[in-house]
């Protein structure tokens, strides 16, 4: 029987030798009947792995420990198929069995695998210890260095972290973690190109730590195309992509990675596509809902927008309560950004964002026991009393002094400061895009720092070594932002202002604002304090210079209505007798209830027409939701951007009325409509950016077109088409034009004057309390 059994034995793993897998497996599972081996039924565990039959290899290895509990190899299988079925509490167990039961490099290797969950559990302080004791059994093993590497870049030192991943390197050239490691150093350092360089080494290594090879090499292409990504080679990285793919089809960030990609190619309904397989494989990721939100707000296609949208508020409440019983750390699933543009209440974006921004000052805590700052130097009654003279110092941070919205917005404020009362700091985080704006901002502001290579620590040593007392924001919670030099509170006050519709989230000091942007009965969904402008609290760049070329009101009654017509005709095709409305605001901005609003609105009005703006694939989403509102297609005009020096005297000449937005209002295309005098019509809800437009237009001569709710918002523009209501509308378009050289809301030399006292009053506030703290402590000693 020996020799039979014998027999059976070698045609099993000659048949393994050949690659006949399955014909192997029978054979050992024949062999292991008969013979009842636990080796033979090892040899038959490792087989079924190979064919990727889980089942059948963890239960062969199971049988194997029980009639050799002393087996180590076979408890470290064990170990390895618990852990890729994710029962890592029972992996733990047999790699501490392991443990117990060997010694040597074996020993070691059980103690590494033990180490490598607990780093993926945060239990870093455990798997820093069992990492120490595989040293001492093996000190030349070079998975353990490359774990000891991860404890330390987990914990944030990533300098030693990159020590003993090269130490693993150099015990083993070939080995594709570490390599893999310090490409997430470099990748977080913003250095892509060598990180990419790094992960193409990895490629050409063995992985020889992980549990699963096959999710190694998925990581690794999924950071190759990460890397290329930054480097703006997006068809090469949604190669990568794919490859990550088909290694391991439910890795979800793969999907959502090649989405991002294939969004910034513009290439939206593929990328739509791809977090739709997304959804397949996890229904309830929230990045993938959020994304797939996101990707199809920017085409409007709305096409099962309620669904995903009610899937992804219910991930959001589940998240919050995880927060506040504190059983688990929070992670933030939609971005700011997605915070303020989707339609959540005013209570859901503030939680989200406050979720985001957690994590925000959780890396501060984490810095600021690096840093020592002293206090800024006196200013107005304190420098009075010590007879030190002093201006207020104020900072504006930002990565957009550029031709960016921002950028162009708030150019013109630098040169109306008061020098003899303000120094001016500005702080440029981000390379010069060479521009006129950039220009005029470093030309202008009285002290200019580029300090786009200096680190979170390193930039607030510099705000505290200028002596900053009030820092402003400008980016808020946007791309290229650097809140976490707010959140290490480097200068006594600092300010969100401009950039972002919303709260930090605790990260700022003070919110700047105005009453109708944001009511104080709704400042308590800000964890600032609200500092309200008497007037408008966003500057709107110098019209006066920038856009010469709209017609004054005495050019605009020159142009007779047949010449209105005519060019109607030739431009849009318009017939004689057609009220055109118009909404230049970027496709994001648009919403299903503001297009059900508009399709309201066009049933009740026979010649009435809407213009919008040609957004790459958004034409064809919306022609196609007219259809099935029943909208007939020739009451939607789209054209192509029009050239910069002519659009506003264009779009002045041929509009009756401008609508505004829901879901997110406009700010500079409303205000240079306004400054074009277009009559605006608006509807405020509760949230910053669903009200700015309104505050705009409460502030202008088209405020009686402030609407009350969406039926007046309907009814509003319907009888606005009518004989009287055109009469009305021309009558404000002869206002706005009359006014525009003297609204406050053009004038930014009054701005500044309003922005600069507002400052000064904050800073007395602020001061006084120093001066108190100040003579406490003296009196104590």
């Amino acid at each position: 029987r020996s020799e039979e059994a014998g027999r059976k034995r070698m045609t099993g793993m000659q048949l393994v030798q050949q690659g006949r897998m399955e014909e192997a497996a029978q054979a050992l599972g024949e062999e292991a009947a008969a013979t009842g081996s636990p080796y033979v039924f090892y040899n038959l565990a490792l087989t079924c792995s190979q064919l990727g039959w889980q089942k059948r290899a963890r239960a062969a290895l199971l049988e194997a420990v029980r009639r050799s509990p002393t087996f180590s190899d076979a408890w470290i299988n064990a170990g390895v198929v618990m852990q890729q079925e994710g029962k890592v509490l029972l992996a733990i167990r047999c790699y501490k069995t392991a443990a117990r039961t060997s010694s040597g490099d074996k020993k070691a290797m059980a103690l590494y695998n033990m180490a490598a969950i607990l780093i993926r559990m945060d239990r870093l302080r455990e798997a820093r210890d069992t990492l120490a004791s595989a040293l001492q059994h093996n000190p030349s093993m070079a998975v353990v260095y490359d774990g000891l590497g991860t404890v330390k870049l987990k914990g944030g030192d990533h300098k030693g972290a990159q020590g003993l991943f090269k130490r693993a390197i150099a015990i083993q050239p070939n080995l594709a973690e570490s390599y893999f490691n310090l490409a997430s150093i470099e990748r977080k350092r913003g250095n892509p190109q060598r990180a990419l360089s790094l992960l193409q080494e990895s490629a050409k290594g063995t992985p020889s730590g992980t549990s699963s090879p096959r999710i190694f090499w998925a990581q690794l292409h999924n950071n190759l195309g990460a890397s290329l990504h930054a480097l703006g080679r997006f068809e090469e990285a949604v190669e990568q992509f794919d490859q990550a793919i088909s290694l391991v089809p439910d890795m979800v960030m793969s999907y959502v990675n090649k989405g991002e990609a294939l969004r910034v190619m513009n290439r939206w309904e593929a990328a739509i596509e791809s977090l739709k397989v997304a959804v397949d494989v996890d229904p309830r990721h929230g990045v993938v809902l959020s994304n797939l939100l996101l990707y199809k707000q920017n085409v409007c296609n709305w096409d099962g927008w309620d669904e995903t949208f009610a899937s992804l508020k219910e991930i959001l409440r589940a998240n919050s309560k995880t927060v506040s019983d504190g059983t688990e750390e929070s992670v933030p699933i939609i971005s700011p950004y997605q915070a303020v543009t989707f339609p959540f209440s005013i209570e859901e974006t503030c939680m989200s964002i406050s979720v985001y921004a957690r994590n925000i000052l959780d890396k501060a805590e984490k810095i600021s026991p690096l840093l020592s700052f002293a206090p800024p130097p006196p200013v107005g009654s304190l420098a009075r009393v010590d007879n030190v003279g002093g201006r207020l110092r104020v900072a504006y941070l930002s990565s957009d002094f550029g031709d960016h919205t921002t950028g162009v917005n708030v150019a013109g404020i630098f040169s109306h400061h008061n020098r003899q009362q303000v120094h001016c700091f500005a702080y440029a985080t981000s390379v010069s895009d060479g521009s006129k704006t950039r220009r005029k901002v470093e030309e202008d502001v009285e002290t200019f720092r580029d300090v786009n290579e200096l680190s979170d620590a390193q930039l607030a040593f510099t705000v505290n070594a200028d002596g900053i007392h009030i820092l402003v924001d400008l980016n808020g919670h946007t791309l290229g932002a650097r809140t976490t030099v707010l959140a290490l509170r480097p200068s006594p006050i600092t300010i969100f202002d401009q950039g972002f519709a919303g709260t930090s989230g605790g990260v700022a000091t003070h919110f700047n604002a105005d009453k109708v942007s944001l009511p104080p009965e709704l400042a308590r969904f800000h964890t600032e304090s609200v500092m309200y402008m008497p007037f408008f609290a966003n500057p709107l760049n110098n019209h006066k210079l920038t856009y010469r070329s709209v017609l004054s009101w005495e050019e605009e009654g020159k142009l007779s209505e047949g010449s209105r017509r005519r060019m109607r005709n030739e431009r849009l095709g318009l017939g004689s007798d057609s009220f055109l409305l118009a909404c230049f605001n970027s496709a994001y901005k648009l919403s299903p209830s503001l297009f059900l609003a508009w399709s309201r609105m066009l049933r009740g009005l026979k010649d009435a027409r809407l213009w919008l703006l040609r957004w790459p694939e958004v034409e064809g989403n919306i022609r196609r939701h007219a259809e099935a509102v029943g909208i007939e297609q020739n009451k939607l005009l789209f054209t192509d951007l029009l050239p910069l020096e002519e659009h506003l005297q264009v779009k002045s000449a041929l509009t009756d009325l401008y609508l505004d937005s829901f879901a997110f209002h406009g700010h500079g295309t409303t205000s240079q409509v306004l400054w074009a005098g277009i009559p605006v019509l608006s509807l405020p809800f509760e949230r910053i950016g669903q009200r700015i437009g309104s505050a705009l237009v409460l502030h202008s001569a088209s405020c009686p077109l402030l609407a009350r709710n969406e039926q007046d918002y309907i009814s509003i523009a319907q009888a606005a088409a009518g004989g009287r209501g055109r009469r009305i509308l021309l009558d404000i378009r002869e206002r706005l034009a009359r006014e525009r050289e003297t609204s406050p809301l053009f004038d930014l030399a009054r701005y500044v004057n309003d922005y600069e006292a507002l400052l000064r009053m904050i800073w007395d506030v602020e001061e006084s309390q120093l001066a108190n703290s100040f003579h406490s402590i003296r009196q104590q000693l």
